[in-house]
């Protein structure tokens, strides 16, 4: 009979050491859950000891590892345990379930949802994070944009661009004072900020935009927010409505320095 181990370490960080992928949780193999979510936990922790080496972080912010990636692994065990349990069911209701589901998808089309055959990986969301915050902690999408030269993009290319640092996309047209507000962020923390316009709705924009506001046409409502904050891992850190004393606070507060 095939047989299956599901493990998961009670935290992940014991001071210097830290745990991930298969070191962290050990799931069995449906969904592809193993080795895609260990590459995520290196990516969550790779930027935070990057950042707090390069004196850009409080080293709290290495707490958060633990706080974000245990719920991942957590969540992981949880949903491959279903899918083994689907496909080898204990004797019982688990087994009458099972037998139910697979007899109706073959003629009800409501039934085959129920049909678990392994949920692929998905970005786990990050519910009990102590550095994300208003709307924070979900994956944010690599959508396509163009650039204001007509070129087209994609959202890991600004983060390649801003090169470890946190990306503060800003939607929409900015004042005079904000812009001098987001060049000053740039210059003094660890941030590159991006003005995201619709090429349709501000057609000039295009000539009135200087580094460090990296033009880019289109999804300028992608968040329904004024500006957000993208970690380098592609993660949400925060949201908000104007560019204003909050946008600063919830830079600090995704370093680990609020």
């Amino acid at each position: 009979a095939y047989t299956y181990r599901s493990q998961c370490l009670d935290q992940l960080r014991y001071g210097r050491v830290f745990f991930m992928g298969d070191t962290a949780k050990i799931v069995s193999p449906f969904g592809a859950r193993g080795g895609n979510t260990g590459v995520a936990d290196a990516d969550n922790l790779a930027w935070k000891l990057a950042a707090v080496v390069r004196g850009w972080a409080s080293t709290k912010l290495l707490d958060s590892y633990n706080e974000e990636r245990l719920e991942a692994a957590q969540q992981n065990v949880l949903v491959t345990n279903r899918t083994a349990r689907f496909l080898r069911p204990h004797d019982g209701m688990e087994r009458t379930f099972r037998d139910a589901t697979i007899s109706l998808a073959r003629q009800y089309p409501f039934a085959r949802q129920l049909v678990n055959t392994g949920r692929m990986a998905v970005a786990n969301s990050y519910t009990h994070s102590s550095v994300c915050e208003g709307g924070g902690g979900q994956s944010v999408q690599n959508v396509r944009f163009c650039w204001n030269d007509g070129s087209t993009g994609f959202v890991v290319n600004l983060l390649n661009w801003a090169n470890g640092r946190l990306l503060v996309l800003v939607f929409g047209q900015v004042s005079a004072t904000a812009a001098m507000r987001l060049q000053q962020l740039s210059e003094d923390t660890p941030v590159r900020c991006v003005q995201v316009v619709d090429a349709h709705a501000a057609p000039q924009a295009r000539e009135h935009v200087r580094d460090p506001l990296v033009h880019l046409q289109g999804a300028c409502h992608v968040f329904g927010h004024a500006w957000a904050i993208v970690r380098p891992d592609g993660y949400l850190s925060a949201t908000g409505e104007a560019v204003d004393a909050q946008l600063v606070k919830s830079i600090e507060h995704a370093l680990g320095m609020a």
